[in-house]
């Protein structure tokens, strides 16, 4: 009966190295690009408002005046 080996233990598979552990930033950076993808088209299929940026702030900022 042939008996299991650790990965490592196979002289032909190198072990993979673990990637080092995230920086405050580089994990700050992750969670800001998740909640973008998270939030991406939510306004798409809006037909009260323009779908131009620039056009929208500013039918925004006539409201204040």
């Amino acid at each position: 009966m042939a008996t299991l080996k650790k990965i490592g233990e196979h002289p032909d598979l190198a072990a993979t190295p673990e990637p080092p552990p995230l920086t405050p930033l580089e994990a700050k950076r992750r969670r800001l690009a998740a909640a973008l993808k998270a939030a991406e088209g939510l306004w798409k299929d809006r037909t009260d408002m323009p779908k131009d940026g620039v056009q929208y702030q500013e039918q925004l900022r006539s409201e204040w005046h």
